[in-house]
């Protein structure tokens, strides 16, 4: 994959950098503001007793001088309640898939506008006690000087992650969302709150539109929606209303076109979630 791929994949990084966050990682800093991406960063695989996969994940710096060294390593993951990342040692969740995956190589040094692959081996055991997801994180770690106002080396240095997140899917096992309450949050950006619950045993990979109208029924926002709900987890979705200057004050109705992209109990067809609609005054 060419170098110039990468300069696309900073943003995504740098959100998945912004919130790493455990016990024995502690915080993370964005990769992405300093010219490093991760691609895919995220992996969806389905497996079986005694599969072998391989998966390539690739590491870019895109920055013009600076020649950047990273260690890799494997972690748990999972997502708290507002959908935050959080990381834990390998091996600590009840689902992890950290003891399956070996990795190549261990670390990497890249030069200015180059990139390196990391080939990542799993071999899945011939008995799994647990259908449904199993997950483990690849991290790509490196220490890097913090700046003072001239430019110059401050003597600090910071501690900046990447991930690569991996879900494995052991069928059969079913992704079951609900939408349990909706709500709008008013304020200078006004927002949609959902309460989410997945009962499966794999994660949902929701996708949908808000369709916000008014009194006269004209649509004066449509808000892209995309989560993901872990297995047997429940969460918060926030999310900011696009055009939120058309909404005014006065009452309003909300319908939603919401889909389960990642259903394997329907040979992973997308499925609807149903969403009742709502009705909201703004001030």
């Amino acid at each position: 994959m060419g170098i110039h791929s990468f300069a696309k994949l900073t943003s995504t990084s740098a959100l998945i950098c912004a919130a790493l966050l455990g016990l024995s990682f502690g915080t993370a800093h964005v990769a992405g503001a300093f010219g490093l991406g991760v691609q895919p960063s995220t992996v969806e695989m389905t497996i079986k007793p005694g599969d072998r996969q391989r998966q390539v994940v690739t590491i870019g710096n895109v920055h013009k001088t600076k020649t950047i060294s990273l260690t890799m390593s494997l972690a748990d993951w999972s997502l708290d309640k507002d959908g935050k990342l959080v990381l834990d040692a390998p091996g600590d969740s009840p689902r992890s898939a950290s003891e399956w995956v070996r990795f190549s190589p261990a670390s990497v040094t890249l030069k200015p506008e180059t990139s390196q692959d990391v080939v990542v081996e799993i071999t899945v055991p011939m008995k799994v006690e647990e259908k449904g997801d199993h997950r483990f994180a690849l991290l790509a770690t490196t220490l890097l000087p913090e700046l003072d106002k001239r430019g110059d080396n401050s003597g600090v240095w910071n501690r900046y992650q990447l991930a690569s997140l991996f879900y494995l899917t052991l069928t059969p096992s079913s992704s079951e969302p609900s939408v349990k309450t909706v709500s709008f949050v008013g304020g200078d950006a006004p927002m949609l709150s959902m309460e989410i619950k997945n009962e499966g045993n794999a994660h949902a990979r929701l996708q949908g539109i808000a369709h916000v109208k008014n009194e006269s029924g004209e649509t004066v926002s449509e808000t892209p929606l995309s989560t993901v709900v872990l297995d047997r987890q429940s969460r918060t979705y926030n999310v900011k209303l696009t055009d939120s200057e058309k909404i005014t004050p006065g009452e309003y109705s909300v319908e939603f076109d919401m889909n389960n992209v990642f259903a394997p109990q329907n040979k992973f067809r997308s499925t609807a979630v149903e969403i009742s609609p709502i009705i909201f005054v703004a001030d």
